[in-house]
């Protein structure tokens, strides 16, 4: 049976490279390859970009996060999954607001990173193959659904990631509805998702700085207190639409 995907897993640890070679190999039925350090990582993906990536946040030299960093500059679309020692909630947030689609806390449980493997790359896939061939138009923003671009007003252009894209998806097809964080949460990370934590508000403060609204009055993305989030559209409150949805 031909691998389903192309994973890379970064670990300075080469026994847990080795282990997770094995495990998603054995298992899922996956091709992985390997690297122990960053710079390695960074070319093998220049090489060929994989279909995920996981990566531990405790690197020689440069560290994950600014790995991370750079994986989402120039391949915004390529889903991590951070691996880290580190359990702390603040540990998790900085991986999250770095780029990270997901964690795994170190030591793992096989039968939970392979869940979370295939959360992933079944959330990525279903980007990709849904046939929305749309572009949603609300408050002057242009967001074209199938490449996850983004067309402000002032015509900065801005890429998502996937699960940005997810969430902006949800409020902008909901125009001045609110839409609850557990919904959210359920919509962009899986339904199942633990909807108890906070990762859904870093998603919409990144969401926000991408789309220049993160001073004074929000101008696209209201925080309903104690509600949820809503995607503002001022003139539908008249009854006109500002845009149109293909």
């Amino acid at each position: 049976m031909a691998p389903s995907a192309h994973i890379l897993a970064v670990d300075d640890d080469p026994l847990t490279c080795r282990l997770l070679q094995f495990l998603l190999t054995s298992q899922g039925s996956y091709e992985v390859d390997v690297a122990n350090e960053p710079v390695s990582a960074l070319a093998q993906i220049e090489a060929r970009v994989p279909d995920l990536v996981l990566l531990d946040l405790q690197l020689p030299r440069i560290d994950g996060f600014a790995v991370m960093r750079r994986l989402k500059l120039e391949h915004p679309d390529l889903p991590v999954i951070m691996l880290t020692a580190r359990a702390e909630m603040q540990d998790r947030l900085a991986g999250l607001e770095a780029g990270a689609d997901d964690y795994v806390v170190k030591p793992f449980e096989p039968a939970e990173l392979l869940a979370r493997v295939r959360a992933v790359l079944r959330r990525t896939h279903r980007l990709k193959q849904r046939a929305t061939g749309g572009v949603i138009v609300e408050n002057g923003v242009q967001f074209e659904v199938d490449n996850l671009t983004v067309v402000t007003v002032a015509g900065v252009v801005v890429s998502l990631t996937p699960t940005e894209g997810r969430i902006l998806h949800k409020l902008m097809a909901n125009p001045n509805h609110v839409v609850s964080r557990s919904d959210l949460t359920s919509y962009a990370v899986g339904y199942g998702a633990d909807t108890s934590n906070n990762h859904i508000d870093v998603y919409i403060g990144r969401l926000r700085r991408k789309l220049g609204d993160n001073q004074g009055e929000p101008r696209y993305i209201a925080t309903v207190r104690g509600s949820g989030y809503k995607f503002l559209a001022p003139n539908r409150i008249m009854g006109i639409r500002t845009g149109r949805q293909l």
